[in-house]
């Protein structure tokens, strides 16, 4: 199949699930209550909540830094962060992160590849983070807690296993090298020495895994940033749910990081929505006409202001949106 059909028939898939998950957050849903709920709503706890956003994108930008190394500056990753939000937010085929590396890159301090992989590094430890908030709270939402243990014990697995080969190449890459250059020189139709050089990039970004300390620093400013979730859901519960149990915060945050996995429109809109009403009224009894008005606010508060600091970003490193599509497109490809 070529590039370019694959791309049509991903992007057809992803509109078609976005609006099937919008359906479904919808449906019985007395609209009128929710305007009202809208209406009136605590927006106080917007304060807060606009704190939490930018407390996540520092620390994520504090935590990226130290992957990256001290050649980048922190208000470089703080920025070039959020040109990865505005990214994934507004176009198609999750570019985001492929946009970040390409950017990043861009300052000669570390390579394209090399970037690259330290956001798979930052990706695995958000879904080690994700297992570990979802063990914690399982035990205790009941029935929806035994239907997700399933997925939980899954991504649990697959984040082991994906954290287990990460530090196993950062400790040992010449094995990595060796690994590549066999599979490579088996492939005839790869230009060898350019994909060589690829992999390379790609093991010297794991390089900080083999200290001990920066393995510390990121682990801890993986639980600040996830903290940080927490507390932007929480003060949205507060806003249009009032008093919600102490654990729907966490759980709501563990649906939402697991529902991303889908396929779905720019934004993960419908998909966002549908995780969060059902997570919020199966296993707390959330009124749903409260679930839909809080999922849908939250999302579109972050999703503007996430937009609007990608523009400043973009502006600051004098880049357009088309040219870094193009970019990001050929990095996620492979070309």
């Amino acid at each position: 199949m070529r590039p370019s059909t694959k791309r049509k028939w991903q992007l057809a898939i992803g509109m078609l699930v976005s609006v099937g998950a919008l359906a479904l957050a919808l449906s019985g849903i007395d609209l009128r209550r929710v305007a009202e709920t809208l209406a009136h709503a605590k927006y106080a706890y917007l304060l807060p909540a606009t704190v939490g956003i930018f407390a996540y994108l520092l620390a994520r930008a504090i935590r990226w830094r130290i992957l990256l190394g001290p050649r980048v500056s922190l208000a470089r990753c703080f920025w070039v962060t959020n040109i990865g939000y505005l990214v994934s937010n507004v176009l198609p085929f999750r570019l985001g992160d492929p946009a970040r590396a390409v950017v990043i890159g861009l300052g000669g301090h570390v390579s394209t590849a090399a970037a690259l992989s330290t956001v798979v590094v930052e990706r695995v430890l958000d879904m080690v983070m994700v297992v570990l908030i979802l063990a914690g709270v399982l035990p205790f939402v009941g029935e929806a807690g035994s239907a997700m243990s399933a997925a939980g014990i899954l991504a649990g697995a697959a984040a082991l296993v994906a954290s287990a080969v990460l530090v196993l190449l950062a400790l040992r890459p010449d094995w990595g090298h060796a690994i590549v250059r066999w599979g490579l020189h088996r492939l005839p139709f790869l230009d060898e020495a350019r994909w060589a050089t690829v992999f390379d990039g790609l093991f010297e970004g794991l390089a900080p895994l083999r200290s001990g300390r920066r393995g510390l620093a990121l682990l801890a400013w993986s639980v600040v940033i996830w903290a940080c979730v927490v507390g932007y859901y929480w003060m949205f519960l507060e806003a249009f749910v009032g008093d919600a149990p102490p654990l729907a915060a966490p759980f709501l945050v563990c649906t939402v990081g697991l529902g991303m996995a889908v396929p779905s429109s720019p934004g993960a809109l419908g998909v966002f929505q549908a995780v969060a009403r059902y997570a919020l009224t199966i296993p707390f009894d959330v009124p749903e006409e409260l679930a839909v008005a809080a999922a849908f606010g939250s999302h579109a508060f972050q999703y503007v202001l996430m937009c609007l600091l990608g523009l400043a970003g973009l502006a600051r490193e004098g880049l357009s949106l088309g040219w870094l599509r193009q970019q990001a497109t050929d990095v996620g490809e492979g070309e």
